[in-house]
């Protein structure tokens, strides 16, 4: 097991300020976790939630003497900032530097550098891919039991995209591999095996949506892990503006510049969909015929803060063993998303024995 480590401060939050990173903050205290330790990069527009710390100075993630500052007292950092492509390994090289274990809302493992600080891994425990996906949606699916067959995932909603999701959202279907439109099946990639489904009414997902098949590095990681036949893992958009843009750019995304103009519109078309209409967020897994599962969410930061404050107190813990893992490969996944379904990012949390046919299409917005 991870070695326990005394500081006066719990947990420290890098990018405190935004969606991802108060709703990480809001969730540690509802915990009962404490102190909380909050880092800006500039003085927030509005109030922190009460009960954390907010840390004196500036932290940028591009300042190592900053960073090196920010966690020299923590036990676990969290960081919440993004695009992955942009922060990199800067803030878990600084965090395990100052002896501090690592939570990251992005999957750094990604990367095509190898991490700096890997000789620190024979002590320290870095989380990475904590969010809604990568995150819950790859740890939802060990609920079901009894893993073979065929699995269907289906993750998506009505969300905001701020502008680091938005990049790397799109930096993803930019990348080669034949991803959109893929399926696992008999133990490999099949690329263009499915198609975008336009239009169409799901159990559970208000109205009419775009599920399009975007089979994840988690998606692969699932169908390994549990031996499964087949993997369909869908992403589910509700926005009609969403769509367009992704309809736009999902032939093809050169790299670099192409890909942070796509991001922008993307961000700016979730943001025209949410006018008068609430945010949601819908994971479904269905395991042939035989168990589903529904998780309901507010919105996709608010999930993702969630789950990277959840993966900070199994680190508190001290049930994680020193290395880097995936939030989606947590022991336990029943323990976790149990505690995960009493936050207040989660609305509702269901275990079906059957299809998910068997559910109602739900009408209007969540």
């Amino acid at each position: 097991m991870n070695r326990g480590r005394t500081a006066p401060v719990a947990v420290g939050v890098v990018g405190a300020a935004g969606a991802v990173g108060r709703a990480v903050v809001e969730e540690l205290l509802r915990l009962g976790v404490g102190p909380v330790r909050a880092a800006v990069r500039r003085p927030p527009g509005r109030a922190l939630p009460a009960g954390a710390e907010l840390w004196p100075d500036p932290v940028e993630v591009t300042d190592a003497r900053a960073l090196a500052a920010f966690c020299a007292e923590c036990r676990v950092v969290v960081n919440a900032t993004g695009p992955v492509r942009a922060v990199g390994h800067r803030v878990a090289q600084a965090a395990l530097a100052a002896g501090a274990d690592l939570v990251d809302v992005n999957d750094t493992a990604e990367l095509p550098e190898r991490p700096p600080y890997e000789r620190l891994l024979r002590w320290r425990t870095v989380v990475v891919g904590t969010g809604l996906m990568p995150g819950l949606a790859g740890l939802l699916p060990g609920l079901l039991g009894g893993m073979r067959g065929a699995l269907t995932v289906r993750v998506g909603g009505l969300p905001h995209f701020p502008p680091a999701a938005a990049r790397d959202f799109m930096d993803r279907l930019a990348r080669p591999g034949g991803e959109v439109t893929a399926v696992w099946r008999g133990g490999r990639r099949v690329p263009g095996a499915l198609a975008v489904e336009r239009g169409v009414r799901l159990p559970y997902f208000p109205g009419a949506v775009t599920a399009i098949p975007y089979l994840t590095e988690e998606a692969v990681g699932v169908a390994r892990r549990y031996g499964l036949d087949e993997v369909r893992w869908y992403t589910v958009f509700g926005g009609e503006g969403t769509r367009a843009v992704l309809d736009r750019y999902r032939a093809g995304l050169a790299p670099g510049p192409a890909v942070d103009v796509a991001a922008a519109e993307l961000s700016r078309a979730t943001l025209t969909d949410l006018a008068g209409r609430a945010p949601y967020q819908i994971v479904t897994c269905e395991l042939d015929d035989r168990r589903s599962l529904v998780l309901t969410g507010t919105d996709s930061s608010a999930l993702t803060g969630t789950a990277a404050a959840h993966a900070a107190l199994a680190l508190l813990d001290g049930v994680l063993p020193p290395g880097q893992l995936h939030f989606a490969d947590l022991p336990d996944p029943g323990h976790v998303v149990r505690r995960i379904a009493e936050a207040p990012a989660v609305r509702e949390l269901l275990l079906i024995d059957g299809p998910l046919a068997d559910l109602p299409v739900e009408e209007g917005i969540l």
